[in-house]
C-alpha cells in the first residue's frame, strides 16, 4: 500500500475520505494510530485535518461495536478498505441523530462507488442499513463490551477484578474523547484554565496551537502531558543537585517534570532504545539543559546496561534516583490512546509482566545505597503494578530494597489516565 503522506498528497481528500484511508492503512499495516496521523501531509486544511482525525479515532474507539454488530451478517471478513468504510460511516451512525442515518448510509454508499469495487458497492448498502437497526436495539441490559465498544476478554477481566458498578465506569471514562493538559513551570496567560492539580492547565477552547501554546512549550517551561504523570515524579522527589537516572525516558515528557523539580541543577541521564524516538528525546533534553543541570542521553536497551555504559562516558555508575517507567499494556490510557483496545491481546499482560520484572531488576543495580527508585507504568493492572514490586521484594536482589510508598490512579477516580508508581528505598 502506498504511503499515506504520497495517498493523501497527490489525491487532495474530504475529511471522511481522507479517515478511510487510515482506518484502512491501520487495518493492513503495523502503526499505531498516532503514527498513522503523524503522516497526514500538512498541505490538508485545518477543517479537513480535524473532521479526518475526529473520524479515524471515532472508528477505532467505536469499532469493537460496528464489528461485533456486523458479524451476524458477514460470511467473511470484507476487504480492508470496505470495512474501513463500515467503521466510518459506522461511527457516523451511533454518533448521530437516528434522523441523519440515511444521509450517513447514503454519503458512504455514494463514495464507496469511487473507492470499492462494483461488487462491494451493494454490500455497503445492506450492511450499513442493518448496521443502523442493529445500534438501535441497544439498551442498558445489553453486553457491557458491546455497550461500550471493548473486546470481550478485557471486560471479563475487568469485571472480575473490579465489579460491576467500576468496570461500567471505567468502559465509559475510554469512550470519552480526552481533554488535552498542559503542565507549565511559570504562570500561563489567563486564556488557559488551571485545574484542580497544581501546574496543569487545560488550553483556551478553539485554540491556535500556532499562536497560543506552541510559544509555551518551545521555552521549555511547558509540556503537553496528563496530570497522572505527575505521580511517579512526586514519589521520587529528586532534590536539586541530586544525580537522577531516566530509564525508559523518550519522549522526554519525565525528564521535564525531574529538571522542574531539581530546581534546575545537578544531573540528568536519560537512556532509551535507539532508533526515531531518542530523536524527540534529544530534541526534549535540549530545552532543559543549562549550565547547572547536565543532561546525558545513552542510547540503549535498560537490560543490556552496565557500569561501564557510564563510566565510559565520565558518567557516575549509581544515581541518588533513579526512574523506571516500564514499557506496559497502556490500560490505564486507554481512553488517549483508543487503539490500545485493538492492539492489546489477552497474553500481552502477561509478556509485559515478565519484560517488566526484568527491567526492575536491571534498574535496581544503579542506584545508590540510601538511593531511591520509582517503579511506574501507565497500566491499571495488578499483575504488571504491585505484583512486580512485590515479586522483585522477595527476590535476592530486591532484599536489600524497602517499599516506602506507591500512587495508584484509577481513572474514574481520579479524573485523569491511569497509572501506578511505587517508590522503594536502597538500605
Amino acid at each position: 500500500m502506498r504511503s499515506i503522506k504520497f495517498t493523501l498528497s497527490q489525491n487532495p481528500p474530504s475529511g471522511w475520505d481522507a479517515a478511510v484511508c487510515l482506518c484502512e492503512a491501520y487495518l493492513t499495516q503495523a502503526q499505531k494510530a498516532d503514527q498513522l496521523l503523524e503522516q497526514v501531509p500538512q498541505s490538508l486544511s485545518g477543517e479537513i485535518r480535524s473532521t479526518c482525525q475526529s473520524l479515524f479515532l471515532g472508528a477505532l474507539r467505536h469499532g469493537h461495536r460496528t464489528r461485533a454488530a456486523l458479524q451476524a451478517h458477514l460470511r467473511k471478513r470484507p476487504r480492508p478498505r470496505a470495512e474501513a468504510i463500515l467503521l466510518v460511516a459506522g461511527f457516523e451512525l451511533y454518533d448521530g441523530p437516528t434522523e441523519k442515518a440515511p444521509q450517513i448510509i447514503h454519503h458512504a454508499v455514494e463514495r464507496s462507488k469511487t473507492l470499492l469495487r462494483a461488487n462491494e458497492q451493494g454490500l455497503i448498502n445492506a450492511l450499513l442499513r442493518k448496521l443502523s437497526a442493529a445500534f438501535a436495539t441497544l439498551t442498558a441490559d445489553s453486553p457491557l463490551a458491546l455497550q461500550y465498544s471493548h473486546p470481550q476478554w478485557l471486560v471479563a477481566d475487568w469485571l472480575a477484578t473490579h465489579g460491576e458498578a467500576a468496570c461500567r465506569e471505567l468502559l465509559a471514562w475510554n469512550q470519552r474523547i480526552p481533554q488535552t493538559y498542559i503542565k507549565s513551570s511559570v504562570a500561563l496567560p489567563d486564556t488557559f484554565t488551571p485545574t484542580q492539580w497544581p501546574h496543569f492547565y487545560t488550553p483556551p477552547a478553539g485554540r491556535n496551537w500556532l499562536e497560543q501554546v506552541r510559544p509555551h512549550l518551545d521555552t521549555g517551561q511547558a509540556y503537553i502531558k496528563d496530570p497522572s504523570t505527575r505521580l511517579a515524579t512526586e514519589l521520587l522527589a529528586p532534590k536539586a543537585n541530586d544525580t537522577v537516572l531516566d530509564l525508559c525516558a523518550a519522549p522526554g515528557g519525565k525528564a521535564f517534570d525531574l529538571a522542574h523539580a531539581m530546581q534546575g541543577s545537578g544531573l540528568i541521564v536519560a537512556v532509551d532504545l535507539p532508533g526515531t524516538r531518542v530523536e524527540r528525546l534529544e530534541e526534549n533534553l535540549g530545552k532543559i539543559r543549562s549550565e547547572s543541570l547536565r543532561c546525558e542521553r545513552i542510547d540503549s536497551d535498560v537490560l543490556e546496561l552496565s557500569a561501564t555504559s557510564f563510566t565510559e562516558r565520565e558518567l557516575p555508575a549509581q544515581y541518588d534516583a533513579v526512574m523506571l517507567d516500564a514499557p506496559c499494556s497502556n490500560t490505564g490510557v486507554i481512553q488517549r490512546r483508543t487503539d490500545v483496545k485493538w492492539r492489546l491481546r489477552e497474553t500481552d499482560i502477561t509478556a509485559c509482566a515478565k519484560l517488566q520484572l526484568q527491567l526492575l531488576h536491571s534498574a535496581s543495580r544503579f542506584v545508590k545505597p540510601g538511593g531511591r527508585l520509582v517503579y511506574s507504568t501507565c497500566s491499571i493492572e495488578t499483575a504488571e503494578n504491585r505484583a512486580i514490586v512485590d515479586a522483585f521484594l522477595s527476590s535476592k536482589s530486591g532484599s536489600v530494597y524497602v517499599f516506602v510508598d506507591a500512587a495508584i490512579s484509577y481513572p474514574w477516580k481520579t479524573g485523569h489516565d491511569g497509572a501506578g508508581a511505587f517508590l522503594l528505598e536502597r538500605q
